[in-house]
């Protein structure tokens, strides 16, 4: 408890669910549902804001340092959005930080290929 005290945290800090609780009460559905949460609500929003349809998407790309679920979380966006069963669907899981730029040079390498861009 002292821990919790002089950790800085404060009213306003945002935490999962699963960690409001004395011990925290870490559970596999817990981080699936805040994954599902953060993920489907961001590609929601994206999706309506660039009016892309899920028909045009051809590479997807999940990027996660710490939670590695199976099924992939790159399989629950392809099936919470309905995305063709063609889509190049790539997971990253359980890479730690370098994973966000190993992700970027992905998906520049496969867009890069996709237009014949040298």
């Amino acid at each position: 408890m002292r821990i919790l005290e002089r950790s800085g945290l404060g009213e306003e800090t945002c935490l999962p669910p699963s960690i409001h609780y004395i011990p925290p009460m870490p559970t596999m559905e817990a981080a699936r549902g805040e994954a599902e949460t953060v993920i489907f609500s961001a590609i929601d929003s994206l999706m309506a804001k660039t009016e892309i349809r899920a028909k045009y998407i051809d590479i997807l790309i999940v990027n996660c340092n710490l939670f590695c679920p199976t099924p992939s979380l790159s399989a629950m966006v392809v099936n919470n959005n309905k995305l063709r069963s063609n889509i190049k669907s790539l997971n990253l899981s359980d890479m730690g930080c370098s994973a966000g730029l190993i992700s970027i040079d992905l998906a520049r390498d496969l867009l890069s290929d996709r237009f014949n861009i040298k």
